[in-house]
């Protein structure tokens, strides 16, 4: 004996909604593995180094004669810039600065900077900072125990 099939009207049979629910689902699966976000390389593409000028050891900070003297020695010199330099006083304030313009041409060379005569030169530990192209190069420090008039 067959047993009658009942239909309730809303109902479908489970293979049509499966099929149904198939090309939909096909599609987000295509989509997410075409998405760009989840893609890893397996090796990182080599990144750009960037080139920092270097100062030799022949650099130093001196007090001598009532003055503070920088003379830094250029190692290497990417491309040409402006050399700045800030002095700093005991304090911690910006008491000068001053810069020159330096290219690949000067390596191997000195430049010798002084702190303008209208800075007072204090008793303490003053420091030059030299920079080039907003790249902090060196930080030099001396201390002055007694100025001379």
């Amino acid at each position: 004996m067959r047993v009658p099939r009942v239909r309730v009207p809303g109902l479908q049979p489970a293979g049509r909604a499966r099929t149904r629910l198939l090309p939909p689902l096909l599609g987000v699966l295509v989509a997410l593995a075409a998405c760009t976000p989840l893609y890893v390389p397996p090796v990182p593409a080599r990144l750009p180094v960037h080139e920092v000028a270097q100062l030799g050891d022949g650099s130093s900070l001196r007090y001598a004669e009532g003055t503070l003297t920088l003379h830094v020695v250029l190692e290497r010199i990417p491309e040409a810039g402006w050399l700045a330099v800030q002095w700093f006083a005991p304090d911690g304030t910006e008491a000068a600065s001053d810069s020159v313009w330096v290219g690949p041409q000067d390596v191997g060379e000195g430049r010798t900077l002084r702190l303008p005569s209208r800075v007072t030169v204090g008793a303490g530990e003053w420091r030059a900072i030299v920079s080039l192209k907003g790249d902090v190069l060196r930080q030099f420090r001396t201390t002055v125990s007694a100025p001379s008039p």
